[in-house]
């Protein structure tokens, strides 16, 4: 997914804050209301259960206040402590690598505040990492529980509890997961109360100032802390998964924006571009999810441009590649954004059935300064032309930009100096007006 320079003021008014008053169930109050099942804290009174020993784990938890113990439960049915744990730290973390028991019982001794990680969150974590990674973490803590059931004298882990303690706080700490962990889960309740919005900043044709398209943009307006950037949100996405049903709902909502448009010009020539990650190409559901909305929302294939980046094409898959021909055989539109920052291979453009290149801003924006540049943009206009490929110049932001373009002979750009992402009443007002700072 395409990070967009967000530098526009955040709206005038923001979400209202959740409930304190929502339904409780027994053991846990949710900080923020639940919806559809989710919750992005969770609180625990001093005493209570958070998980006890031998029930199955479907989920971890971060502390971010208060105090545990945790203890183990012998076959007589008495307890020994093994461990406290505090603020900082993460409990229940064996059950969702091994898919194992619980190997303790987790009590409260004092208010805690926990933020959640499922399974699923784990796993589309593992996903996304490197392969060695997942498997080192797996048997690092199927080890780590294989020593702690098999331990004679298992009060020799509480002697080194302080310092684990210590270390975990710290590594988390340094990492800032627990940041991560808290903003992924508040995405996933941004995702169903429609905290996600889109902003469209449109394609203009250089020589006529004529909009020949949009592209949509993903913005989070936070009911706390207001508008969110982008550069923030998108990559966590990304990292957890959760970037697939953001897309799937982005790609709708620009449809639709779309179909509206056209409606209200008759241009039916009007296309709009939807940027894409890596991980949206791993869902299975992905081709059939896209044919779906276009039926559904009576836009044609032609009129759809999927951004992706050249990071996604390098990967080699075979499995988005066959994915990408199948959009092409349907008539969508390949766009490479931000072209030419990737690496040093251009063996994909001959592999993958790209039809747009996007030149990044850096270069347009450096371009008039830097003969280097100058050249490379050169390169890929003609790169672009004996390929029969489209171009589309990012990032143009003054008239020195637009008529070294026009000498150039680059057809279509996108940037500051036309117009800034905006709503789709603007974009609308704008479309219908057909107004540029073109002279």
């Amino acid at each position: 997914m395409k990070i967009d320079p967000d530098n526009n003021a955040g709206p005038d008014t923001k979400a209202e804050a959740a409930s304190d008053n929502a339904d409780t169930t027994p053991g846990e109050v949710p900080v923020l209301d639940p919806v559809d099942g989710l919750q992005v804290e969770k609180l625990y009174r001093a005493g209570e259960i958070i998980m006890r020993q031998g029930e199955p784990g479907e989920c971890a938890y971060f502390m971010q206040s208060g105090r545990v113990e945790i203890v183990l439960e012998r076959p007589d049915g008495s307890e020994i402590e093994v461990g406290r744990r505090g603020p900082g730290t993460l409990i229940g973390e064996m059950a969702i690598v091994d898919d194992g028991p619980r190997s303790a019982t987790v009590r409260a001794l004092e208010d805690c505040r926990l933020l959640e990680i499922s399974k699923a969150d784990f796993s589309r974590a593992v996903s996304n990492a490197n392969p060695i990674v997942g498997l080192v973490t797996k048997l690092i803590l199927m080890r780590y529980r294989d020593i702690l059931q098999r331990s004679e004298n298992v009060r020799e882990f509480a002697g080194v509890t302080t310092m684990l303690e210590q270390q975990e706080r710290y590594h988390a700490e340094e990492s800032r997961v627990l940041d991560a962990v808290r903003m992924a889960n508040e995405f996933k309740v941004a995702v169903v109360r429609k905290e996600l919005f889109l902003e469209y900043q449109p394609f203009i044709e250089i020589d006529t100032g004529r909009i020949v398209g949009f592209e949509a943009l993903m913005r989070w307006n936070h009911p706390k802390t207001g508008r969110m950037r982008p550069d923030l949100f998108i990559p966590m996405a990304e990292d957890t998964g959760l970037i697939i049903e953001a897309t799937r709902w982005a790609f709708r909502e620009a449809c639709k924006t779309l179909k509206r448009m056209i409606t209200q010009t008759g241009d039916s020539a009007l296309f709009i571009s939807v940027n894409f990650s890596a991980q949206d190409f791993d869902d299975p559901a992905f081709l059939d999810e896209l044919l779906f909305t276009l039926h559904e929302t009576g836009i044609h294939p032609t009129q759809i441009h999927l951004e992706i980046t050249e990071r996604l094409l390098l990967r080699q898959s075979e499995g988005v590649k066959k994915i990408l021909q199948q959009c092409r055989e349907h008539e969508m539109q390949i766009a490479i954004d931000d072209f030419g920052t990737g690496y040093s291979s251009l063996s994909y453009l001959h592999q993958y059935p790209v039809s747009t290149l996007k030149i990044d801003q850096s270069f347009v924006r450096n371009m008039t300064t830097d003969k280097g540049v100058l050249g490379l943009v050169k390169s890929i206009l003609s790169l672009s032309e004996n390929m029969g490929l489209a171009i589309i110049a990012e990032g143009v932001e003054t008239q020195q930009h637009v008529e070294m373009l026009q000498t150039l002979k680059c057809r279509v750009a996108q940037g500051y100096f036309f117009a800034r992402p905006m709503p789709e009443h603007e974009a609308a007002s704008l479309l219908a007006g057909q107004y540029t700072k073109l002279p």
